[in-house]
């Protein structure tokens, strides 16, 4: 799980803890605690435009939004789109981690899926933003067969 791989990477790599991310010590940024998300969504809820919503957990994005796709659909999730955290970055460079392995560990800054009709994606980005919550695309429900599949690559800077 990512606690203990953090745990092995400062174990391995101590000088991660040297390291700081976007202005705070690397061990005040990752023990920062994830965002709620409850406030920002609860006027989405009821709306025909939200499908669904899986909170990227362990197993990182594959595993948790897998959960909520119904059997007939896939969803294309395109990683050079997703805007990693600046905390990731430092564990993947002191761990020389790949992104693979990244990707089933951490949710690389991806903390929430919201499974939206495409219509309502601008809607949904903007109402977001109200709450200072960076909300953006990051791929596409496809037919299939329950399957999350990536393109593209996660982008290193």
């Amino acid at each position: 799980n990512g606690i203990s791989l953090v745990r092995k990477i400062m174990e391995t790599s101590p000088d991660i803890l040297k390291e700081t991310v976007d202005g705070k010590s690397f061990t005040d940024a990752v023990l920062t605690s994830h965002l709620a998300y409850y406030t920002s969504l609860k006027e989405l809820f009821g709306n025909d435009g939200l499908v669904g919503l899986a909170h990227i957990t362990g197993g990182g994005i594959e595993e948790n939004l897998n959960r909520i796709l119904p059997e007939n659909l896939d969803a294309k999730i395109d990683l050079s789109q997703i805007r990693v955290l600046p905390v990731f970055k430092t564990l993947k460079k002191f761990g020389s981690l790949e992104d693979r392995d990244m990707l089933r560990t951490f949710n690389m800054g991806v903390g929430i899926a919201a499974v939206v009709r495409p219509q309502f994606a601008d809607m949904v980005i903007a109402h977001m933003k109200k709450f200072d919550i960076d909300a953006y695309e990051i791929g596409v429900i496809i037919d299939g067969k329950k399957h999350v599949e990536f393109s593209g690559e996660l982008q290193e800077d």
